[in-house]
């Protein structure tokens, strides 16, 4: 097992800072992740090369692309990481973060531009450019508009489960 080398500042605080936590391709669980093996086969097979492994394990990197659900990475794996095979979502959604052009009055709209399932609209406004807007129900959790935005102010948060009324 491989440990991260901690920085100076947790060194002297004798905290670890939080370490991001990493996307897994789409069909694999916490669960189902300890029976890989780190062979690599998911990264060679992923036809948009967003799939790296750290830790001996695999993860999404979507700074170069988007998951397209094509199942080529759960074809290729030997293991039983990959529980369903036909999925067709994330369970995380896309965020605008506050750092958005059109947020700050420059008009951008990239991100819309690039979303495959169009699930980003853009609101208008008086005075301004118009404001992007994410259904939550539509938005897959590709990572096209992260790739997308040219200044990286789209995030990902966990997808928001329905509460039963009571």
């Amino acid at each position: 097992m491989k440990v991260e080398p901690l920085s100076r500042r947790e060194l002297f605080t004798g905290r670890a800072a939080a370490r991001p936590a990493r996307i897994r391709p789409p069909g694999v669980s916490e669960l189902s992740l300890a029976a890989c093996t780190g062979c690599g086969a998911c990264v060679e097979r992923c036809p948009t090369d967003i799939i790296r492994l750290e830790g001996g394990h695999p993860f999404v990197d979507f700074s170069g692309g988007e998951c397209t659900f094509c199942g080529a990475c759960a074809d290729a794996c030997p293991e039983p990481v990959f529980e369903t095979k036909d999925v067709w979502r994330f369970p995380h959604v896309a965020a605008i973060t506050d750092t958005c052009l059109a947020r700050r009055n420059v008009a951008c709209q990239s991100c819309g531009e690039s979303c495959p399932e169009q699930a980003i609209r853009f609101r208008p406004r008086i005075g301004g450019p118009f404001l992007p807007e994410i259904n939550d129900a539509t938005c897959t959790g590709c990572g096209a508009c992260l790739s997308g935005c040219p200044v990286g102010a789209i995030a990902v948060k966990a997808l928001e489960k329905e509460v039963a009324h009571v």
